[in-house]
């Protein structure tokens, strides 16, 4: 009976072993973390979609049971490493149709952009105004040019769960040479689909500045998924936006005209009715 015992511990302890030496090579086949360096590089690259348009709506509240203010979105970007370009114009409600306006922010440069309200009124917009809210919303200018992904400095500062999916926390600070009304970005991603779900925005004083949350990721029309809606809170504020994209489109090619200052007259006038 002893010798039995002894015998079926040792089998027990070949078989264990046996199977730690099978599972070895799939533990070691896994893919490795990424880097805060590479991370952000993916994501900042993810960005850079070249020409495209899409539908947005921009529902705002002065506080979460107050009245919202609707606005329907027509969106023109070019997103490259040289930089980004962008044309807003309102679609809906017809009170404001034709309100447009144009960023544009040349990669290690500051933004810079206009401002178009109907009949034939233009105004610049300059970096002082890139903290201004887009069409009256918690959302800043900057924040649709700015791509701190691309930033020098990129650390990965710890893991958290959001809304049940495992997230890498990415900050995000700017080099030397990179200007931004920001001092340092907060990122959750969801790094098996390459989308962040959360992120904080700092002042390069240093406080919060705003929040935006993920709500909705969705393929787009290029197979890709991206986050389609958004919740953009602004530190110590009630008020709240929410952003919903739709219909986006990159089989289009668009020229440095769609981009200019006069441009936002003509895609007023063109607006569909």
């Amino acid at each position: 009976m002893t010798l039995l015992r002894s015998s079926t511990r040792r089998s027990t302890l070949r078989s264990l072993l046996a199977g730690a030496v099978l599972l070895a090579p799939a533990l070691t086949a896994q893919e490795p973390a990424p880097t805060a360096q590479s991370l952000a590089a993916s994501l900042s690259a993810a960005l850079q979609d070249n020409d495209s348009m899409v539908r947005l709506k921009i529902e705002s509240r002065a506080a979460a049971s107050a009245p919202k203010s609707v606005v329907q979105v027509q969106v023109k970007s070019r997103r490259t490493t040289a930089g980004t370009s962008l044309v807003y114009s309102v679609l809906w409600p017809k009170e404001r149709k034709g309100e447009a306006f144009l960023l544009r922010k040349p990669s290690g440069r500051p933004a810079s952009g206009a401002v178009f309200t109907p009949p034939d009124a233009l105004r610049p917009l300059a970096a002082a105004d890139m903290q201004d809210g887009v069409f009256g919303s918690d959302l800043a200018y900057e924040d649709l040019v700015e791509n701190f992904y691309a930033w020098e400095r990129q650390e990965i500062t710890g893991t958290e769960v959001v809304d049940r999916v495992p997230c890498q926390i990415l900050e995000s600070r700017p080099g030397a040479g990179q200007k931004s009304t920001y001092g340092r970005v907060r990122s959750w991603i969801d790094t098996k689909r390459l989308v962040p779900l959360k992120i904080e925005k700092f002042l390069a004083a240093g406080p919060l500045a705003r929040t935006i949350e993920t709500t909705r990721v969705h393929k787009d029309d290029t197979g890709r998924l991206v986050p389609a809606s958004f919740r953009v809170r602004r530190a110590g504020q009630a008020s709240v936006t929410e952003l919903e994209g739709s219909n986006s489109r990159h089989d289009i090619t668009l020229s440095d005209a769609d981009f200019s200052p006069e441009s936002l007259r003509s895609t007023a006038a063109a607006a569909p009715k």
